[in-house]
């Protein structure tokens, strides 16, 4: 009677064993999560995608001509990232176009938007939102890559909006604390600077 007992408890344990493992071994698609980006294959053929990649504007004589410039300085700096008059063209440039922006939404430069201001955030969105203004951010993310700017390139009723444009925490040196640029540096997870002989 012990043997017999002894082997049924072996058989129901093996079973569980058995049945437990398979299911935790199971492959099962993940559930749609909103915190994953998802992706897509994008066709180049479709008007949507030709329309982002086109310099087509919102024919504003005046903002056509601060997009302009900033692409030409972004383009010839990211070339020759270490000439001082490029720099100053490329700064003066974007300083004008993020003024611009300013001057629809005062609240961008000192980052104070409420509830209230987002008819006007929305004006500039609308105002500064056209493909060309996609390609304008596009070069300022590739010249700010470069790590040459800094904290004193920018005024500071700029400098927000200029670091959320170009995607460069390093312009603006309330967005990171000491510590946390300490373990970044730390980390090597900062920007490769451009060697111009310094």
């Amino acid at each position: 009677m012990g043997t017999l007992r002894f082997v049924g408890i072996v058989a129901v344990l093996f079973l569980a064993l058995f049945f437990g493992g398979k299911w935790l071994l199971e492959v099962r698609p993940l559930k749609p999560d909103p915190r994953l980006p998802t992706f897509q294959r994008v066709n180049p053929d479709d008007p949507r995608v030709k329309l982002e990649q086109s310099s087509v504007s919102d024919d504003d004589p005046t903002r056509d001509r601060l997009r302009k410039e900033v692409l030409d300085y972004a383009k010839a700096l990211r070339d020759d990232p270490c000439n001082k008059t490029l720099k100053t063209h490329y700064v003066k440039a974007v300083i004008d176009y993020v003024r611009a922006w300013i001057s629809i939404a005062p609240c961008l430069g000192t980052q104070t938007c409420r509830g209230s201001d987002s008819p006007l955030v929305d004006r500039a969105a609308h105002a500064f939102g056209s493909p060309r203004d996609l390609r304008v951010r596009d070069a300022m993310q590739a010249v700010h890559a470069k790590g040459i700017f800094g904290p004193a390139d920018f005024p500071k009723d700029t400098v927000h909006l200029v670091a959320d444009l170009a995607a460069d925490g390093s312009v603006n040196p309330l967005a990171e604390t000491r510590e946390f640029r300490r373990i970044k540096a730390q980390l090597g997870d900062t920007a490769q600077r451009a060697d111009c002989g310094h």
